[in-house]
């Protein structure tokens, strides 16, 4: 276990991305942190073997800073002393069971955060207004996500049919012509193979797959750093607890799903619609690695309604949900319904309209029927939006039966 204190005033010592290092929160003393390039993949068979939690269990630790005593869940490496603050991390228990081959350190403040969610929730169409005065957003220490990353050799063969549409003109009996589309359908068959890499799998069960998904692909590339345990000074971090078997399981169904997305994209340059039958995979040439990514898990509070957003700790990218003005819906609903209606005066004017030889009258009877047409279909629109954004309100009931909401709503009070 280290113990992450500023030598020079004994305050914590937590990693800022703006300096590259180590910086003390007291007196600003910086300690720079040499960068290395991440490592690479490893060969398939030297898989680390996987350790249930059973084999970390619960301990009760002495705080180096404060002497007090702590409780260190078993997947825990990094994590913050409650009583003062200090930074710890256990790097022996990370690497008793895998170093990291990659880290993407953190590169946004707390502070930065607040402002990058408050911009985002009131940027939106429908965001309230003043949203950033009234909305309170609340947020822990950023807390790396591992990952499971994996490439492969990748051979398809499928089997199916293409379609090809033509025109068909046909003459009418009243002398007049009439078209349409006729699909002429082809057997399609053979094999492809590609070589496909970075396909990444949350080692995480607690988290939201939506959320650890969009950490993982608003990460760059080049973002990734040789592990060192400072990196994780300040922040939450944990061990693996999705089993490597089960995250090589979804990495070979996602890489079927980009094979197959690639071989679709080829085939539709000579055919209008392509429908496989069969599409069959093997893999070979498997490798892996363990990358850490850093993500802040915010909650935001607006009139009563709770939003969870995930701000990636690299590049500020946000995914989430955000409060929503009904009355703005409701007025875009009724100046909608109303822009509906004039088109229909405008480009149907018989709706309105009726003319003889002698005159033109409006026809309000007809006028009236379209309109309660486009009423009725716009109330039911309106109905299912209403519900839809109410699902994007966390209730509590949702809080106790998810977890990891639930351990984020625990932390931050």
């Amino acid at each position: 276990m280290k113990l992450y204190s500023c030598h020079a005033c004994g305050g914590s010592m937590e990693w800022d991305g703006a300096t590259g290092g180590l910086k003390c929160r007291n007196c600003g003393t910086l300690v720079k942190v040499q960068d290395a390039e991440a490592l690479g993949y490893h060969p398939y068979e030297t898989l680390p073997a996987f350790q249930s939690l059973q084999d970390y269990p619960e301990t009760v630790i002495q705080c180096p800073g404060c002497g007090a005593e702590i409780k260190a869940d078993g997947k825990t490496v990094s994590m913050g002393c409650p009583y003062c603050g200090a930074n710890l991390v256990f790097d022996d228990k990370q690497l008793s069971f895998a170093k990291p081959d990659g880290v993407a350190p953190v590169m946004i403040s707390g502070d930065k955060v607040r402002q990058l969610v408050k911009e985002w929730c009131g940027k939106h169409m429908f965001a309230p207004n003043l949203a950033s005065k009234y909305l309170e957003v609340k947020f822990i220490s950023p807390q790396y996500i591992p990952f499971w990353v994996f490439r492969a050799h990748v051979c398809g063969e499928y089997s199916g049919r293409g379609g090809k549409d033509r025109t068909v003109t046909r003459k009418n009996s009243d002398g007049s012509s009439s078209t349409r589309t006729v699909t002429d359908w082809y057997p399609i068959h053979g094999t492809v193979s590609d070589d496909l890499e970075n396909i990444g799998v949350s080692a995480d069960g607690n988290i939201n797959k939506e959320y650890s998904d969009f950490l993982f692909d608003s990460t760059p590339d080049d973002a990734f750093d040789e592990w060192k345990p400072e990196y994780f000074a300040g922040s939450y971090s944990f061990i693996p607890t999705v089993p490597v078997e089960d995250a090589e399981a979804q990495a070979k169904d996602d890489m079927k799903d980009e094979l197959e997305e690639r071989t679709r994209s080829d085939l539709s340059r000579e055919y209008d619609h392509v429908e496989f039958s069969s599409f069959d995979t093997e893999y070979s040439e498997m490798a892996w690695r363990l990358d850490q990514i850093p993500g802040y898990f915010v909650i935001c509070r607006y009139h009563g309604g709770i939003y969870v957003d995930a701000v990636n700790g690299v590049t500020g990218e946000i995914y989430g949900t955000y409060p929503v003005s009904f009355l703005k819906v409701t007025i875009a609903y009724i100046l909608g319904v109303l822009a509906s209606l004039a088109c229909i005066a405008v480009f149907v004017p018989e709706s309105v309209m009726i003319c003889t030889n002698e005159s033109c009258n409006f026809s309000w009877g007809q006028f009236g029927f379209t309109g309660a047409i486009v009423g009725v279909i716009a109330l039911i629109a309106y109905v299912c939006i209403y519900f839809w954004l109410q699902g994007k309100v966390i209730g509590k009931d949702e809080l106790q039966k998810n977890p990891w909401l639930r351990e984020i709503m625990e932390k931050i009070k």
